[in-house]
Order: C-alpha cells, then structure tokens, then sequence
C-alpha cells in the first residue's frame, strides 16, 4: 500500500473509529488485527509483513491473543494519526487501570516494504514491545527500550510543497500512482492542477481500481471502479488457506533445517568423543617415553624400550625421529592427554544438548504435521518471534486438556507452545510432569496433594503414550519427574526442555477418547 492510498485509508479511519472501544487486540503470522466495539462491527486488519503492507477493514477478527497487547483491551482510541503522505500511522489508545490511573500508550505501524513493523509505546516514548525485528532506518537505534524515533524520509517534496515538476519525487507516490498522475499530464492538465486534483482526493471516502485491477485513491484519467475502505480486503488481502499453507510451509522448513544442521554436528561431537576417549592411551605413551628418557636421549630410528605394565615388563620397539627431544616430546603428549581427558564430560554434555535440540525439532515437526487449527500454526510463529518473559504470566487452564485421575488432575498440552506455558507458566514446582523418551509427545503435568500413587504414574504415562508418535505402538516408554527438574534453556523454542533427574515406566497407549474414569 503506498503513502498516498494509506493516508487516505487512515483518514477515514480517523473519523470512524475516534472514540471507539477497543475490544481485544490478536495478532497473525504476519498481522495486527484489532477487535472494535463499533456500530458497524468491523474489525481493523494490518498487514505488517509477508507480502505487501495493507491496512484494511474486516468482518471477522483473525489471529490469536497475544498476551503483551492484552493491557490495550478495553481501552478507548482517542487519537488515529499518520504522517501525512508517508507510509506510517499510529493509534493513541487510552485505558484506565484497576487503581483507576489512566494509561497511555500508542501503537505505530510502519509499512515500509520488507521493512515493515509494528510497535508499542509507553506514555514516555519508549518501545515496549515489537511485531518484528525489522528496522526501516538503520541509523536509529531501534529496539525495546529504546525511545521511539520515526524512520527518515525518503523525500522532501510532497503534494503541497515541491520543487520538482516530476510526481515520482513526491512523497508517498510510486509508480502506479506516478503512471496514473501522468496521465494527466499528457491530457492537458498542468502539474498543479494535477496535484491539487490528486491532494483533494485523499479527503474523500472512495478509491478507485484501474484497468489493471490495481487501488489508487484518485479516480483515474480513463475512469474505473470505485469501493470503499470496506471493500479494500478483497482486493489486498490473501486467501487464508494459502497463507496457512505458507506457515506450515515456513515451520517445517525451518525445523527440518535445524534438524539437519544438528544432525550434522552431532556426527562430528561423535568423532571428538571418540578421539578424546583415546586419552589413557596418550598418557601411557607419554609414560612409555619418561620411563625411557635415559635411552631416548642419543637413539636414532627404531629403538627398544621398557614398557612397564601391570601385567609385567615387556619390550617396545619406538620410531625415533632425527631431532627428537624427548622431554619436549613427554610433556606434550601429557598435555594432550590432559586436554582430551577433560574435553570427555564437555564432549558428551555437548552431544546430550544436541540430542535434545534434536529432539525438540522432530518433536515441532510432528506437531506441524497433526496440526489442523490455523491459529495452532500462527501461535507456533509467533511464539518464536518472543523473548523470554521476565516474570511468570498467569495463565489459565482452558487451554490445556484437563482431565481427574485418581485423586489429582491431569493437564495437558495441545501444541508446541500450549506445552510450553503448561510446563514453565502452568505448573507448580512440586507437580508431576511426564514425556515420551525421545519421541515426540505431549507434555502432561498431574497435580495432587501428595504423592502419585503407582496406577495414577501409569495413567498419566499412557495417556502421553497416547499422544505421542508411537502411539500405534505396543509399549512406550515415558519419564516423569516433579516439574522443578525440567527446565528450559534460553533462546530456545516453544516445547524445549531438559530434564536429567527421572524415572520411566514401559506403558500400553492409551488414547484420551478411550480414556474412562
């Protein structure tokens, strides 16, 4: 959407929505979309990335809730503005907190091709949250916690003041409206006139479609069809079963890559491990050649040694090269024996760290794979976008599966993400949490007060089982151990954990459907 279409677009936005409550706030893949308590019931869609920015209106609110933006709910729009021309606009929204404080904070939008970006900022100026990472302006510093300062311009010249008699040097055109623009041009009109028709467009409430099926908001030279905001979606807008195609498409690839790329280096770890279990046979070749420094010291090609071992003393024939310094060569060879008797526990922590990277990508995959939901995918995406939350969040418990068992309660994880907020955001230290051994599952955590008896372990057990990839299987094994010995190591995605303190018990699946009390 270019500047001139967008400043339209946010005008009439302006007048309709000023005053508005805001109903929630969700977000897609690659959306903003923002619920309205309005006469006319729409919802307002942006469309940051993934294709061409575009601020449109909507019948129905699409995405998922996300918890940051959640304090704008219920807040009121007091202000729609933009920078005139350009292609940035923002919505001052104003909510009053429990203690009765009002609160300020306004959300940009910057729809600035493949840089393009949504932030929230405090009543400082501060960025407190961003859509993306992308940065129209590399020579500002741009992150949360910095002050907000908007992206330079472009160009100076705009439809009121220009010293160019060329549209393509004015502010917010490109070149479809620069082609329309000319059109003018060639028909007789002066360029002032075409720009005084053009600027007193953008206060209307129509656009217009060209010949090409293209929106500009000036009707063009040869005429064309006119919508109105309402009707921008249908022509910006991609289908939804394409884009929820792209996201799967997106997902696993860039799992499958994660999966390759530790695969590979695992392989390597494995030949390091091995090189570095040979360090008892460097020390005893080190201890081979200290023992025989008296010999060593004039010997020249191959040479017999004493080799001194716990089975009796034997005779070893050595190699010596010319220029050999053998106290030079002993101490090396301690060192290295030295260096590859530490790197063994480094070496084999490392291999059981990428094991479970390993792991968590097969386990995203698989959920990729069961998932039928739009919005399970779109909350996978965006759960990747997030930094590790400060505190813990309240969350609540609808959106696990919940289940009685025995004398406790079972919870359980939908997805990659809803695992997540079960384990690290859900559950208590002292609970229960159960997994299938190296297989992709879902997470269940069992709380009670008390121990878990025997039967309620094996329950819990076969209903992950159940839910897992071998679930088709005979027996399964599942590790259980109290939440607090699972953790999640950061920068790593949604369903990621390792554990070391468990048990694990050999059960027969059984599917939630089958399950009875």
């Amino acid at each position: 959407m270019d500047g001139l279409t967008l400043t339209k677009a946010v005008n009439i936005i302006k007048e309709r929505y000023t005053g508005v409550q805001v109903t929630k706030i969700n977000v897609t893949e690659d959306s903003v979309t923002i619920g309205l308590f309005a006469k006319d019931r729409k919802s307002l869609h942006i469309r940051v990335t993934g294709g061409s920015p575009a601020l449109f209106t909507s019948d129905t609110q699409e995405g998922v809730p996300d918890q940051f933006l959640d304090r704008l709910s219920g807040g009121k729009i007091t202000d729609v503005g933009g920078r005139r021309y350009d292609r940035l606009f923002w919505l001052d929204i104003v909510k009053r907190r429990p203690s009765g404080k009002l609160e300020t904070h306004k959300l940009v939008f910057e729809l600035i091709g493949k840089m393009s970006n949504a932030v929230l900022l405090n009543e400082g100026g501060n960025i407190i949250w961003m859509f993306a990472k992308n940065n129209a302006d590399p020579d500002r510093s741009f992150s949360v916690g910095d002050r907000y300062a908007s992206p330079r311009l472009n160009k100076r010249d705009t439809l009121e003041k220009y010293a160019s008699n060329s549209f393509s040097d004015l502010l917010g055109f490109y070149p479809v409206t620069v082609k329309h623009a000319e059109i003018y041009l060639a028909k007789g009109y002066s360029f002032a006139e075409t720009a005084t028709l053009i600027n007193e467009s953008l206060t209307d409430d129509v656009f217009h479609v060209d010949s090409q099926g293209r929106v500009i908001p000036f009707k063009p030279y040869e005429d064309g069809e006119t919508i109105t905001l309402d009707d921008l979606k249908g022509r910006v807008h991609k289908p939804a079963a394409k884009r929820d195609d792209s996201i799967r498409l997106r997902l696993t690839r860039l799992f499958e890559k994660q999966a390759e790329k530790y695969l590979v280096l695992k392989d390597k770890l494995k030949e390091e491990y091995a090189e570095a279990e040979t360090y008892p046979k460097v020390r005893a070749k080190a201890d081979l050649l200290k023992a025989n420094l008296h010999i060593l010291k004039n010997a020249k090609g191959k040479t017999e040694l004493t080799n001194y071992t716990e089975s009796g003393i034997e005779t070893v024939v050595y190699d010596v090269p010319e220029f050999f310094d053998a106290n030079k060569e002993v101490n090396r060879l301690y060192g290295r024996a030295d260096k590859l008797e530490r790197s063994v526990a480094l070496v084999k922590s490392r291999m059981g760290e990428v094991d479970n990277i390993i792991d968590s990508a097969l386990e995203q995959l698989y959920f990729i794979e069961i998932s039928a939901k739009e919005d399970d995918l779109r909350e996978l995406a965006l759960e990747m976008k997030k930094s590790e939350p400060k505190q813990k969040k309240q969350i609540k418990e609808k959106q696990f599966i919940k289940m009685d068992i025995g004398g406790g309660t079972a919870y359980i994880g939908r997805n990659s993400v809803s695992n997540h907020r079960l384990v690290f955001q859900f559950a208590n230290p002292e609970d229960m949490w159960f997994h299938a051994q190296k297989l992709p599952s879902a997470h269940l955590i069992f709380r009670k007060s008390g121990n878990a008896t025997p039967d309620e372990i094996e329950q819990c057990a076969a209903i992950v089982a159940g839910m897992s990839k071998a679930k088709n299987n005979l027996k399964v094994t599942v590790d259980y151990t109290q939440k607090k010995n699972v953790k999640k190591p950061k920068n790593t995605p949604p369903g990621f954990v390792i554990y070391h303190r468990f048990r694990s018990v050999d059960v027969a699946p059984v599917h939630i459907d089958e399950k009875t009390d």
